[in-house]
């Protein structure tokens, strides 16, 4: 089971790597003020935080519905059939309700949101916007359920291609700046809307089951709840810089958050995509506690070492792509970011007990408490420590998340996680970052060396912080003997044919 959550894991992966590629591409564009100006950037960003929870809204918690009903055994057989279809009907119904608002009510909400009733054509692109992702996405979670990475990856693939097609078509070629954003957004997913409904459609059977609509609701509406929260906690940041800093601010936030980010793209996301289906199966199966246990251990290794990387080198990448020294001094605020997202990807091993027992509004507790944590230490922080103190109070939701979800699942599954590791890691990557920083001002190939070898650094430090033994070791290269000896025997010529 391990082995296929890295196999998994990995292929999501790719799904990140073309979504992040080319997000890199059209960021480029973003930070150049020929096509976008430094504070519509941080406007995009923003409109990206509001867009997030508009779109859990309008989702009513199917995709995780659609894993449980699909695989329930309190759901008749015959019933599972019609889970896909079902959802895709309560999903264009959400959507389409949260879009017609939104619609009708766009220049109240540009006055709110943008502090300009003139700018409500860009609030009513989003509307339309929602309503294709929202009934793309249904598509996407039969996919996951069916265990079908590659198809998912293939599919997330054309749609970023095509959303920076579009993107940079309107933005470049047509010269619309943020409405021409939105635009190519609204184009890419209007397409891929028809495509994946039409391939689902011709898929799965065309029953809609009426008895699952309610218990599906239900079921996603607590959610819904902490989605809005998670979502929050994960970008409401920039609703409290906006109220006490300038858009310029915001901006050199979010290219700290591109980066820091990018955790969250390739190993948080990635790995949540797999550990949902297969942990949920894992608890099925009576293997929870062990698979629950390596996984957490695991995933805390590779994405301590991601945040060290980030946070040593992502100064140097800012200076080759922008000139703007504001966007190449992000470094403290990479590693508060990235941090935290490390700690999220934790709560995923540990919410998933939560799901399998069917606990939603414990989860909705949870991560709301998390979120408020997040406001309150924003509201604080901001005004004394600028970006900072937005960056620091997420980190410390994003643990307070994981810890209290984590006791909460230990008195379910007694998976008895090993907290000591991600502890230990916090502060040995800390650590190495902070020896790192008076760097800064040697010369660049010295620079490199130095921060090669800090990162260099981390993988002997688990063997002499006990995150991994002897045993780890000889397991590591008895896997590595064993697949170069599968590899061998594939690519060795038969015994027969060799006689021959």
């Amino acid at each position: 089971m391990l082995k296929r959550l890295f196999q998994q894991s990995g292929i999501y992966t790719l799904a990140s790597v073309v979504g992040k590629a080319s997000g890199f591409v059209v960021t480029l564009y973003y930070v150049d003020p020929a096509y976008l100006s430094k504070a519509d950037f941080g406007t995009f960003d923003y409109l990206l935080s509001v867009l997030m929870i508009a779109l859990l809204v309008a989702g009513a918690g199917l995709p995780l519905g659609i894993l449980r009903f699909a695989t329930s055994r309190e759901v008749p057989e015959a019933e599972r059939a019609a889970v896909p279809a079902t959802a895709l009907l309560i999903a264009f119904v959400a959507s389409a309700a949260v879009a017609c608002a939104a619609w009708i009510g766009a220049p109240a909400l540009a006055e709110v949101l943008l502090r300009d009733a003139s700018r409500a054509g860009l609030v009513r692109t989003l509307a339309l916007y929602i309503v294709c992702k929202t009934v793309a996405d249904v598509a996407y979670q039969e996919l996951r359920r069916r265990e079908r990475p590659g198809l998912y990856v293939a599919m997330t693939a054309a749609e970023m291609l095509l959303q920076t097609a579009a993107v940079v078509v309107f933005l470049v070629v047509f010269r619309l700046g943020l409405a021409g954003i939105l635009y190519g957004y609204l184009a890419a997913a209007a397409v891929l809307a028809t495509v994946s409904t039409g391939v689902l459609l011709a898929r799965v059977e065309r029953r809609v089951s009426w008895a699952l609509v309610r218990p599906m609701i239900v079921f996603g509406l607590p959610l819904v709840v902490s989605g809005m929260a998670g979502r929050f906690l994960y970008a409401g940041d920039r609703f409290v810089i906006l109220h006490f800093l300038t858009p310029d601010d915001n901006a050199v936030y979010a290219w700290a958050s591109r980066f820091g980010g990018l955790v969250n793209a390739f190993l948080v996301q990635s790995f949540q995509l797999a550990f949902t289906v297969l942990g949920l199966q894992a608890l099925g199966d009576g293997g929870a506690p062990a698979l629950h246990r390596r996984a957490f251990r695991h995933f805390s290794v590779v994405a301590g070492f991601a945040v060290l990387g980030l946070a040593l080198f992502v100064d140097d990448v800012s200076r080759v792509v922008t000139p703007d020294p504001d966007y190449a001094r992000v470094s403290g605020l990479v590693l508060l970011i990235a941090g935290g997202f490390g700690w999220y990807g934790l709560y995923f091993v540990t919410v998933n007990v939560l799901f399998a027992a069917g606990r939603t509004r414990a989860v909705a507790v949870a991560v709301g408490a998390a979120a408020a944590l997040n406001a309150g230490l924003n509201w604080v922080l901001v005004p004394r420590y600028g970006i900072a103190g937005s960056a620091f109070s997420t980190l410390v939701a994003y643990v307070a998340l994981s810890v209290w979800t984590g006791v909460s699942a230990e008195r379910i599954s007694r998976a008895n996680y090993p907290w000591r590791v991600p502890v230990l890691l916090s502060a040995l990557v800390g650590g190495l970052w902070a020896v790192g920083v008076p760097t800064a001002a040697w010369p660049l190939a010295e620079r490199l060396a130095a921060r090669a070898a800090l990162l260099a650094l981390y993988v002997p430090a688990l063997l002499a912080l006990g995150v991994y033994g002897r045993a780890d070791v000889d397991a590591g290269r008895g896997a590595v003997r064993a697949f170069q000896a599968r590899r061998a025997g594939v690519n060795a010529p038969p015994e027969d044919a060799e006689a021959r």
